[in-house]
Formats: structure tokens, sequence, C-alpha cells
């Protein structure tokens, strides 16, 4: 501040004198032009005289006497130079496009200010028209106001050098005084400062920058103390590089990752300690296009890695787990295969059976037998593709409670369990639906299909004389539908595996019963439709347990 105080006087001193300085030079520029260009009037005026009486011979013993300090040339009325004191008339060209000329005929005088062809100098001009109608142009250079004018320049320089020094001891004491108050400023009691009056809004601005300073260091605490929170609890991992690949911020998700501790990789290259081929890729990738993505593979989990550059200046990388993703895209393409085989096989049926009787080769006893093999492989195709149909639109919905409505769960199943009673009746199993009542929200239609097929395969793989018992429970937070049979069961190797798609634990059954391998599927996926849950108990030729949870909030 001291040094721009100090400099700010100096160059003000030192800038007034040096205008004052030009605009003394200005006026006497101004004055010499206005002094030059009066003589030259008198000049042409004396010469005109002197033509009107003597003729051209007076120019000639004008110049002998004058020198050749003003330029003196005589113009017939066509342009034609008829004598110059300082170029032979011959050499010059016509100058009746001269603009003091065609003045000085048009009025009888002519000024005009340009470049000289013939000197190459600015000059000025001055024409009078004579009584025989010859123009007499006198010329002079403005060198002679340039030298007047520079004579005085080494004075005015010696005037701004002097008046320079003394600004400067000036404005070196004026400083120091001006800023003695303010060096003694207390700026960390702002209000409590004895100086300037003028100081006093100042400081009280200060206090107020202060307090909010003060405020918004909190609040930038708060907010990086919450994305750190947020960073540190991401499944996600979540890693900061600068422009040189050097780790500015790591979340607990990548450290667990890569096996690092955050506190001894912040700073170090990534690449000094991850050295994959898939990361290498991924910040080439980064750097060439500004966004990249790379899957990585570690300890049988797949991460898909996406890192994107910021302005420039760092990146910022992702990782994602994806492996579950992954393996419901293996399970995609398996159920795909699956449904393929699953429709093709009672299709062939139905398209072998049909072609012999095309061709004649059934015997008329037989045809009613083939008949009711393809009218039943149909029925069996017609409720595989409901069932797939049923899951599509299941695994579409998952998470969706857009259609809840409330729905009581013992009097669905009661409904859907009468729905079951006469194919219950053909083993002589026995059906019962207990416990007490219990409201969930819900999709009614979505549940039922859950019921049914619980106890529609505690029928089928039931013994004769069977039981399938259906208890609903309740508590606080959760409804709970109990379905046990008194069937064949499920082996322990078997019951992992019972809610896939397909999957079918005895296969020389499924083709007396007719099913689909999609029941178990379609209760899974209606469970977690509802966001609940599934436990399964069971012992070979002991019957099977499987417990509905169902969140009731």
């Amino acid at each position: 501040m001291r040094n721009k105080i100090f400099s700010g006087l100096l160059f003000l001193s030192t800038a007034a004198v040096i205008i004052a300085s030009v605009l003394i030079a200005v006026i006497m520029y101004q004055g010499s032009m206005t002094t030059m260009q009066r003589d030259l009037r008198q000049e042409a005026t004396f010469i005109k005289m002197g033509l009107e009486q003597s003729g051209k011979s007076y120019l000639q013993a004008l110049t002998m006497e004058s020198g050749k300090l003003t330029r003196v040339t005589l113009i017939a009325p066509d342009g034609r130079v008829i004598y110059d004191n300082h170029v032979a008339a011959e050499k010059m060209l016509n100058h009746k496009d001269r603009e003091e000329v065609q003045e000085a005929l048009a009025s009888g005088i002519g000024l005009a200010e340009r470049m000289s062809d013939t000197l190459s100098e600015k000059t000025f001009y001055f024409a009078l028209r004579l009584d025989n109608g010859d123009i007499l142009r006198v010329a002079r250079t403005t060198d002679s106001v340039f030298a007047t004018v520079a004579g005085s320049i080494p004075y005015m320089i010696a005037v701004v050098l002097v008046v320079a020094l003394v600004a400067m001891l000036l404005a070196r004491r004026i400083t120091d005084k001006m800023v003695l108050p303010l060096d003694q400023v207390d700026l960390e009691n702002p209000l409590e400062n004895d100086t300037y009056d003028e100081l006093a809004p100042f400081l009280t601005r200060i206090a107020q920058q202060q307090r909010q300073v003060s405020e918004g260091l909190k609040q930038l605490r708060q907010k990086q103390n919450e994305l750190a929170a947020i960073t540190q609890s991401m499944n996600e991992g979540l890693i900061l590089l600068n422009d040189r690949q050097n780790i500015l911020s790591i979340n607990d998700s990548a450290a667990k990752l890569f096996g690092l501790q955050d506190h001894e990789v912040v700073g170090k290259n990534i690449l000094t300690l991850e050295r994959g081929k898939e990361v290498q890729e991924l910040l080439q990738k980064v750097a060439d296009s500004g966004s990249g993505e790379s899957l990585y593979q570690k300890d049988g989990r797949y991460y898909q890695l996406c890192g994107s550059s910021v302005g420039g200046r760092g990146s910022v990388l992702l990782i994602f787990d994806v492996t579950e993703k992954m393996a419901a895209e293996t399970l995609r393409r398996e159920f795909s295969a699956n449904v393929s085989h699953e429709l093709k096989t009672p299709l062939q049926s139905i398209l072998g059976y049909a072609e012999i009787m095309k061709n004649g080769l059934v015997q008329e006893a037989d045809k009613q037998r083939f008949l009711e093999k393809i009218y039943n492989e149909a029925g069996h195709l017609i409720v595989l593709i409901d069932n797939i149909m049923k899951l599509s639109r299941l695994d579409e919905a998952t998470g969706s409670g857009s259609n809840f409505e409330p729905v009581e769960l013992k009097k669905l199943t009661e409904a859907t369990a009468a729905r079951l009673v006469s194919q219950a009746e053909k083993k002589s199993v026995t059906i019962t639906v207990s416990g007490c009542e219990a409201e969930i929200e819900g999709v009614p239609s979505v549940l039922s299909e859950v019921i049914y097929n619980l106890v529609d395969n505690g029928i089928k793989y039931n013994r004769e004389g069977g039981r399938v018992e259906v208890v609903v429970s309740v508590s606080p937070d959760e409804a709970v539908l109990t379905f046990k049979d008194t069937g064949c069961g499920i082996s322990a190797a078997d019951r992992e595996r019972v809610f896939e798609r397909f999957y079918r634990v005895d296969k020389s059954h499924f083709k007396e019963t007719g099913g689909t391998g999609l029941g178990l599927s379609i209760v899974k996926h209606g469970v977690l439709f509802h966001k609940g849950r599934i436990e399964l108990e069971s012992e070979l030729e002991q019957g099977t347990t499987i417990r509905i949870i169902l969140p009731r909030n």
C-alpha cells in the first residue's frame, strides 16, 4: 500500500508537469503556425505588388536578396508553372488541380496544407490571383515551427526533472504520514481502532467480512464432512486423481478393493499401487477422449471401472461391483436357452403326432390316444407360455408398488386354495387353511399366484392321502404364510436351486405331473415383488415347509 500511494503521488505530480509541458509545446506550435501563416500572407501581398509593378524580373531579384526560405511559384491560369525559385519551371507538373490554385482562381485567395511532392515535407501554401489572371503562390515548410518548439524542449526536460525530484521527496514524506495510522490498525479487532474517520465504514465492513468468513468456513467444513461421510458410505468405489494421476482422495470401498489404506495412498500415483492392464487402459482412454470404461476382475468378482476427465485438471474413477449384474445376464441367457428348449419339446411332440396322423400311419383305434397326447402337449405349452409371461411381468414390475392395495391374506389364501380342492381330491390330499387375519399392502393377483403355486406343488408332489396345511400368522411388522405338506421332500443338494427357472428335482415325476419347472420361480419373484423373503425346510420322504414372510408396512 505504501508503495502504491508513493507511486501514485509521484506519478500524478510528474504527469501534471509533463502534461503542462506538452500543452505549452502545443500552444507554442500553434502560435508559430499562426505567425507563419500571417507572414506568408503579408509576403504574398508584397510580392504581388512587386510583380504588378516590375514584372517577373522582380521575382529573380527577390530570390537573390532573400534566399530560398520561402518558396515562390508563379502559375498560369491553365495550371502551367511559369516560375519557381526552388525547381526549374519546365520540370514541374501542371498545378491546376492543386487545391490552393483552384480556390485562388475561383475566389482570388487559396489556402492549403499538405505534403509537398517536390520537397517531401509538410508545407503550407498561400495563393493569390493577379490582375492578369496568373496565380502567385508562396509556400513555407513547417520545419521552422518545429525548430522553434524543439529549441524549448531541453528547458522543459530540465523543469520536468527538477519537479519530479521535488515531487518524489514530497510524495515520500506525505506517504509516510498517510500510511502510519494504517500500519497501526489492528485487523483482529477492527472496531477497536482509533484511526481515520474515513476508515470507519471500511473497518466495519472488515468486521462483517470476518464474521461471514468464519461462518463460511464453518459451513465449508460441515459440507466437507458431509461429502466425506457420503463418499465413505458409498458401496461404489470413488477415486479422485490429479493431472499427474496422483491420488487426491479415495473412499473405503475403492481402498478395500485394491487392498489399500486410504491414509497411506493419498498423493501416490495410482499406477504404482495398481498395475492391472484394465486400470492402465482406462486411464489411457480418459487421457485420449475424456472418458472411458473397463471391466476389472479380482478375487472372483467383476467390477466396472468408469473414468471421466475433470476439465483437464484431473479425473474421477468410479468402481461398480457388477458381479450380480453379470450373473443375472448369465441367468438371462440360460433362461432364453431353456425357454427355447422347453418350447421345442411339446411342439416337437405335437408335430410328431400330427405328422403320423397326417400320413395315415395311425390305426383308427389309436387316433383318440394320439389326439389326447396332442391336446395334453398343447395344454402344457399354453401353461408354459403363461408362466413365462408371468415371470416376465414380475421381472419388469419388481420394486414397483404403484398397483398396491390392502389385501387380507387369510381370505385370499382360502379363496385360492378352494380352486385346487378338486385337484386335491383326485389324490385324496387334504387342504387346510388356518391362522389369523393379516392385512398387507400388495397386488392380489400376484399374491394369489404365489399361494396357488405353493399349494399346487404341495398337491402334485404329495403322497396319496397326504395333507397340505397353510397357516397365516402376524407380527407387528410382518405377515407369515406357512405352507407345509407331507410329500416326497427335497434333498439338501436341490434346496438351493429349487427356485431357479426350469429346475426340476425329479424329471421323471415331472412327466407325470406335467409341471413346467417355473412354479417356484414365479413364487420367488412374486415374493421379491412385495419385498418379502422365503424360508425353506425339507427332508426326503418327510415333507416340505415353506414360509413366505411379507412386510406389513
